[in-house]
């Protein structure tokens, strides 16, 4: 992901934010905020180095970071830190003599045959693998334990394993969505609703990493409006409560329209727990429900500082605030068939020039507005369809698809009378 110096959003509490996740997601989101905002770097890599020592075996994470905090410290004057030498030592002793343990381990169960010792300790070795941070190598002993799965936990447990490798290691291909997929298959899933929601997580950061394709934005938002508000504290471990507000929120706003907002989103009684999480979106999603665009971008810039710090939507914000800005020109201009464009740019807080630009693109690259612009006057003047001629349109396309079918069954009858097989 590319690095971009960030300025400290106001009122933004690094240590409240923090504090929402568990596991190894503290440690990535710290690093990122603190490689993209001076402010905070200082603090992020202190808190990322404190997470390595207690939760990690990862000596070599563990010297990249120390190596980046006292790059930042140095920088602002202030001295650096020395390496702590003992937990190193003590950490790769530990290392060598655990690993030699489930190397014995291993042979004891294989030589049993007995398959659920072998898949216990091949997930150890899994876990031996992942805190050390060899990613890989961990993510082939996840996989080898499909073999000896005897129910729908294990089955489970060998997913969401194989999943958070790959959501660690950064790697979104289709392969992420494959044991989701299974995952969800897995008949009598225990805890369905907690275990359902963590996927539902699983699946929206990975389609947020992974490559871009048009219906992404879409899936994100079902997903997670989908999440259950009663696992907040299953999932915590993947995403916060507050991601699940923020993520699907935004990919609501730029892929549903008015109706579907308003079921899906605004009326939706276990999503709107999430949105009281973050006032500020509720009410930025509510102000375009309303049309008032003005209020809607307001809160849309001012929030768009705070999400620069978060390391899976930021490569989508500037795409996002675009698609949301296109989005509300097009609903404006709806019901009107002349539109005054120094009104229009009163109600988007924008300046006559760059509305026209904003205007033009829809129009001629885009072609997601039909209308032409008087520049003189500054007016757009909008093209309706007749209803009559759309009707007359749908009506012609039906009777053709209706003689491609009724064609296509008589040859078919005609086949089968004459004894004729098309192989």
């Amino acid at each position: 992901m590319a690095e971009t110096r960030v300025a400290l959003p106001e009122d933004f509490d690094f240590e409240t934010y923090i504090n929402s996740y568990e596991g190894y997601t503290r440690i990535a989101r710290s690093i990122f905020i603190a490689k993209n905002c001076d402010a905070l770097a200082i603090e992020a890599y202190k808190t990322a180095l404190n997470d390595i020592k207690e939760n990690t075996t990862n000596v070599s994470k563990y010297n990249t970071v120390l190596g980046r905090l006292n790059a930042a410290l140095r920088s602002q004057g202030q001295p650096a830190l020395p390496i702590d030498q003992d937990w190193i030592t003590k950490t790769q002793n530990q290392n060598k003599t655990t690993l030699d343990s489930l190397e014995n381990e291993l042979k004891a169960a294989k030589a049993s045959l007995v398959k659920e010792n072998i898949r216990a300790v091949l997930t150890k070795l899994g876990d031996y693998y992942y805190k050390k941070g060899e990613l890989p190598t961990a993510m082939k002993n996840y996989i080898r334990t499909r073999d000896y799965c005897n129910s729908s936990q294990n089955i489970l447990d060998m997913c969401f394993n194989t999943i958070k490798v790959y959501l660690d290691d950064c790697n979104f291909s289709h392969v992420v969505q494959t044991y989701i997929t299974r995952a969800e298959s897995v008949p009598y899933i225990p805890d369905k609703v907690h275990n359902m929601s963590k996927l539902k997580c699983c699946q929206a950061l990975s389609l947020l990493g992974g490559a871009d394709y048009a219906q992404r934005y879409s899936l994100v938002a079902n997903a997670l409006t989908e999440v259950s508000f009663e696992s907040v504290n299953y999932f915590n471990v993947v995403m916060s409560a507050n991601d699940v507000a923020i993520y699907g929120g935004l990919c609501a706003l730029v892929s549903m329209d008015r109706r579907q907002l308003q079921t899906q989103v605004l009326n939706n009684t276990n999503f709107k727990n999430f949105l009281a999480l973050e006032p500020s979106l509720n009410e930025l999603i509510e102000s375009f429900y309303k049309s008032k665009y003005a209020r809607c971008f307001q809160l849309l810039d001012k929030y768009s500082q705070l999400l620069k710090l978060d390391m899976y939507l930021e490569p989508h914000l500037d795409t996002l605030i675009q698609l949301v800005r296109e989005k509300a020109m097009i609903q404006y201009c709806i019901p009107y068939s002349i539109v005054d464009m120094r009104k229009m740019a009163a109600s988007f807080n924008l300046s006559i020039d760059d509305l026209e630009i904003d205007l033009v693109g829809l129009i001629g690259k885009k072609r997601k507005i039909d209308a032409r612009i008087d520049s003189h006057k500054k007016i757009l003047c909008t093209k309706k369809k007749e209803k009559r001629n759309e009707a007359f349109e749908r009506s012609l396309l039906a009777g053709k698809d209706y003689e491609k079918a009724s064609k296509a069954l008589l040859l078919r009858l005609n086949m089968v009378k004459n004894d004729l097989i098309v192989k």
